[in-house]
């Protein structure tokens, strides 16, 4: 027992002896550096150049005293790098803590400002110094702007960057001046830059593949030899390969060691391009639930290269209570295969609601690309389409015979863009999708007719959480509502329309006040969501539409509720508590995927 006590006891002595050094290291006193009258840009300029607070707390007072001079230059480095070139100040030394302390009062006085800024490009053609020139136009080097020794030498830093980066690699400064004049209080810029010959791209290089044909990888491609050099199109290569769902690993490397640049020869960089395929085939599935469909079962499956040409097939299936789906698709490659494609598919969907009951057979073809629209901006993705619809529907009334049977050849148009800082969880972003679309009894069609549509959704931050706003619109030229097959009239209500309500179960009325659809469709939505702990937030929302017959006939139903959504490691899961303000029960909906 005495043994185990004093055991104890020495460990303990041990491990106070262990703690002792460290703690007085911790209690070490520090010099203490006392700077006023500065702005906190110029405190932390003068704090980061100054190099005294090295010294030992020891250090006697004639040493300090000899670092003044020194001390001076960095104080006066510090300033003027922030363009206070008139700043005076006075240094005291003094004893606090058993260590030196430092005090620094400043009188910054006025701020030089930038004066004339000259930026040349002498012998350089137009078109080679474009792009320098809307660098400068963005610059904060500027006329009047307040001098900043840093904004000076990273403005030069961009033009030697943006230099390389379109393959002017021997490009250098003939001159470049920051000439301060105090008795103007100004500080003139002369910069003489001087790209020289740009080069070009060389020979591609691309590693053969079994799978696919160099051929067709070569039409990912967008520049050919010879072609200016430019690391943006080198980028948007890489991201075009990566994009496609053919490659699990690319490589794209320019050989700049390997650069031509022979008296005489054409200065070229060539290009090796290295690239795995992913696996030829995949099968996936999932389950899930939504109030609008129930519980659903989706099987896909696609074939990434049926051929050395780039083709791929898609399959998949869908099942739930209330609605079935079946789709295969061949999709060729066009021209460019990045952003053109020619689809042929073959559908079915099958809807079973209390509102209505479709079978719809379809075979269509499709052209996709991506195209830029003036105003609107590029990258939007459009989709030129023709489809032939085989239709068997009923609407549950009790009008007679509302059985029908119709047979469609549907064309049209969409384009849909998205923007958003984040693809799953954005706190700022929009997507919009419109389409004109339409049949001809001229064309293998039983009615003629008209339909445009459009809808909008924006996500913004405001305040703690975000406001989530969307509307939809759709409008059809036609006869009567009756011309209309059932799965062509527009019904609302459910998960994406009017929460509150079930799906398709608003539209405009007949006769009897059942539901029948409409010609034309109006709904909107205003929701706020905000964090209350880690990937949960809570929301409120008010929605608000309908379907009707015809535009001297709107009536809007409204509804408004509350919501939960955790921000899950496969998207934003939510579930809404909603109720129509025109009468009706509380309603559960559930749905999940990306908000945009």
């Amino acid at each position: 027992m005495t043994r185990s006590m004093n055991s104890r006891r020495l460990n303990l002595l041990m491990l106070l002896c262990l703690s002792t050094p460290a703690l007085a290291r911790d209690a070490t006193p520090q010099p203490q550096i006392l700077i006023t009258g500065a702005s906190p840009a110029l405190e932390a300029n003068i704090r980061a150049l100054l190099s005294i607070d090295s010294e030992r707390c020891d250090a006697d007072q004639v040493l300090l005293d000899s670092r003044r001079p020194a001390l001076r230059r960095e104080i006066e480095r510090a300033a003027q790098g922030l363009g206070f070139y008139r700043l005076t100040h006075s240094l005291e030394f003094s004893r606090a803590d058993e260590c030196w302390a430092l005090r620094i009062d400043v009188v910054p006085g006025d701020r030089v400002l930038f004066g004339n800024v000259d930026v040349r490009f002498p012998g350089t053609e137009a078109a080679a110094a474009a792009p320098f020139a809307t660098l400068l136009a963005g610059s904060p080097v500027v006329e009047g702007a307040v001098l900043n020794h840093r904004l000076y030498e990273n403005l030069k830093s961009s033009l030697s960057a943006l230099a390389v980066e379109n393959g002017h690699f021997s490009a250098r400064f003939s001159r470049s001046e920051l000439a301060v004049d105090l008795a103007r209080n100004r500080a003139d810029v002369v910069i003489e830059f001087d790209p020289g010959p740009r080069y070009g791209f060389g020979s591609i290089d691309i590693s053969p593949i079994e799978a696919l044909s160099e051929r067709f990888i070569s039409r990912f491609v967008p520049f050919a030899p010879g072609a200016p050099y430019s690391t943006e199109a080198l980028v948007a290569l890489r991201e075009s390969f990566n994009n496609s769902q053919y490659f699990s690993d690319v490589a794209v490397t320019p050989q700049l060691t390997s650069a031509q640049t022979a008296p005489g020869a054409a200065r070229t960089v060539p290009v090796n391009i290295a690239l795995q395929v992913r696996p030829r085939r995949s099968w996936t599935g999932g389950l899930g639930v939504t109030t609008d469909n129930g519980p659903r079962m989706t099987v896909n499956y696609e074939d990434r290269y049926f051929n050395r040409s780039g083709h791929r097939q898609n399959g998949d299936v869908a099942l739930s209570t209330m609605e079935s789906r079946a789709n295969l698709s061949h999709i060729i490659p066009m021209a460019d295969p990045a952003t053109e494609s020619l689809s042929v598919s073959l559908g079915y969907v099958g809807q079973d609601n209390d509102t209505f009951s479709i079978d719809t057979y379809k075979l269509g073809v499709s052209y996709r690309s991506t195209i830029d629209i003036p105003l609107l901006g590029d990258e939007w993705l459009q989709n030129i389409f023709s489809n032939f619809q085989r239709e068997n529907s009923a609407l549950n009334t009790v009008t007679v015979n509302s059985h029908e049977s119709s047979n469609l050849t549907i064309s049209g148009i969409n384009w849909t863009r998205t923007a958003a800082d984040d693809p799953i969880f954005p706190t700022r972003g929009w997507r919009v999708f419109t389409q004109v679309s339409g049949a001809s009894n001229a064309f293998v069609s039983d009615l003629s007719f008209l339909q445009l549509y459009g809808s909008g959704k924006l996500v913004q931050t405001v305040g703690p959480g975000r406001a989530l706003l969307r509307v939809e619109a759709g409008t059809t030229l036609v006869d009567g509502v009756s011309e209309l097959p059932v799965s062509i009239r527009y019904f609302t209500g459910g998960d994406q329309s009017v929460r509150g309500y079930q799906f398709g179960s608003l539209g405009a009325l007949n006769a009897l006040g059942e539901v029948i659809g409409g010609k034309h469709l109006l709904t909107a939505s205003v929701e706020y969501d905000f964090s209350v702990r880690p990937s949960w937030k809570l929301a409120v929302f008010m929605d608000a539409g309908n379907s009707f017959a015809d535009f001297t006939n709107i009536t809007l139903n409204k509804s408004a509720g509350l919501g939960l959504r955790w921000l899950s490691p496969i998207g934003p899961i939510r579930a809404d508590i909603a109720k129509g303000l025109d009468g009706g029960n509380f309603r559960l909906h559930i749905t999940m995927g990306p908000d945009l």
